[in-house]
């Protein structure tokens, strides 16, 4: 839902004053952990649906996946939020997609398909509480289509109290309909690599700000993945895969680097253990069972 497309505040504390650093968050659903992604088919429609998916969530579940539920268990879970709900129809588009992120920074976002703009849109609001008050910061992002289906034009729309900020964002594709790369042009210019691997699956996303890797197991489940930015690292390891080889339980990581009071660079490290339920449509997959008592713990 990269749900978002756009900037995440986090407040920086420097001397006595607390100061507010931006920085581009990797994708709509920047939360969604490590997931297997689904192999090209060659050149047809649901080759473009994974493209657009991979645009609008940085990954693609394998099989017909009707739902997708992402929360944190354990003791964590009284703390911190960190929910994602996506539905997808049967050729596997996203047809909403939904997150909230706390206690601080608070994010909400959504996603939905519109038809003014033949393509999605998504709205987003982040909101940082520091000893100074509340700042918050909205973003309105139009993914257009082409005639195709494929996502070509991102226009994100950033607005803060006094200031509003227009960036464009233009997708492209080589023959194999697998989307490559892309351009960024006015509020927040920049660009942005897609590579795949070998059996076609996508391995990294290299942006002007940040880099995202996912790692797989040999038989293709997927693994681990990596999101580096200047401010926070987000990193992810898959511990249980349901029979269609997604990922049900994983261990995230989160690493906040700032500078305390005197200038020392400091690192804050928070790790989560989130649940990741996945339904699919009749001839799919299912998980076995429900939640081992054993995982509550966590």
């Amino acid at each position: 839902m990269s749900i978002r497309r756009g900037t995440i505040a986090v407040s920086i504390k420097k001397g006595n004053r607390m100061k507010f650093r931006t920085f581009a968050l990797p994708a709509m659903l920047l939360f969604l952990p490590a997931m297997a992604y689904a192999l090209p088919s060659g050149g047809g429609p649901s080759n473009i649906v994974k493209s657009n998916n991979i645009i609008l969530m940085e990954g693609d579940l394998i099989g017909p996946v009707k739902a997708f539920r992402q929360y944190v268990i354990g003791p964590e879970s009284e703390r911190y939020v960190r929910d994602v709900n996506v539905d997808f129809d049967q050729h596997g588009q996203i047809i909403s997609a939904v997150q909230s992120y706390g206690p601080n920074p608070v994010w909400e976002s959504q996603l939905h398909p519109d038809n003014i703009v033949a393509g999605w849109v998504s709205r987003s609001a982040v909101a940082v509480k520091t000893r100074d008050g509340t700042k918050v910061t909205q973003f309105v992002s139009a993914y257009k289509t082409d005639k195709a289906g494929r996502i070509v034009k991102v226009s994100n729309v950033e607005a803060q109290p006094g200031a509003i900020s227009v960036t464009n964002r233009y997708y492209f594709y080589t023959p194999d309909q697998r989307v490559r790369f892309y351009l960024s042009l006015g509020g927040r210019p920049g660009f942005g690599l897609y590579l795949y691997g070998k059996d076609g699956r996508l391995t990294k996303v290299i942006k002007n700000d940040n880099v995202s890797y996912s790692t797989f197991t040999q038989d293709g489940k997927d693994l681990s993945t990596t999101t580096k930015t200047p401010y926070i690292t987000y990193s992810s390891l898959c511990q249980q895969w349901d029979p269609g080889g997604n990922c049900t339980l994983v261990e995230k990581q989160e690493k906040l680097y700032f500078r305390g009071n005197g200038g020392e660079e400091k690192t804050q490290v928070t790790t989560l253990w989130q649940r990741q339920n996945i339904s699919y449509y009749p001839g799919g997959y299912r998980e076995k069972g429900p939640m081992p008592e054993k995982e509550k713990q966590k």
